[in-house]
């Protein structure tokens, strides 16, 4: 590798921050809020498993307690949701039945939380539902059982 591809590679690794900052800007999401959306060709691609996903900001306080459901009938469903004093992201992939996510958090301290939409499978594209509800709910009981 020549020392301009380095530089090149160096400065991508300092500006994909920044562009995905952009990006998060432009979706807001509030407790009680559903939306349709469609993961498609084109949409951010995740480097570490090759899935397309969108991003929401949800601005939450401290304590409060949320179920963030992520639903479809064409892909298999995953979540991710990230902020300020997580220890770690939170992950699903089927807590929400039928191949559905479903993350119930608590969150510990105020601020931008982030909710990640992607799929279980490398590429899926298709329709999903996310929401936004106050409160906790149960994870569901019925299984996965798309054919891959």
């Amino acid at each position: 590798m020549r020392g301009t591809d380095l530089l090149r590679a160096a400065l991508l690794c300092l500006l994909a921050p920044s562009l995905v900052a952009q990006q998060r800007a432009a979706r807001r999401l509030k407790v009680g809020e559903t939306v349709q959306g469609r993961l498609q060709r084109g949409d951010v691609v995740l480097s570490r498993d090759s899935t397309y996903a969108k991003e929401w900001q949800l601005d939450a306080s401290a304590g409060l307690v949320v179920t963030i459901d992520l639903a479809s009938d064409s892909v298999d469903a995953y979540l991710i949701v990230y902020g300020p004093g997580l220890p770690h992201d939170l992950q699903d992939d089927d807590s929400g039945g039928s191949c559905n996510a479903r993350i119930t958090v608590r969150f510990p301290t105020t601020g931008a939380y982030h909710i990640v939409v992607t799929t279980s499978e490398k590429r899926q594209v298709g329709p999903f539902t996310l929401s936004v509800t106050a409160g906790s709910k149960p994870k569901a009981l019925s299984r996965c059982r798309r054919t891959r």
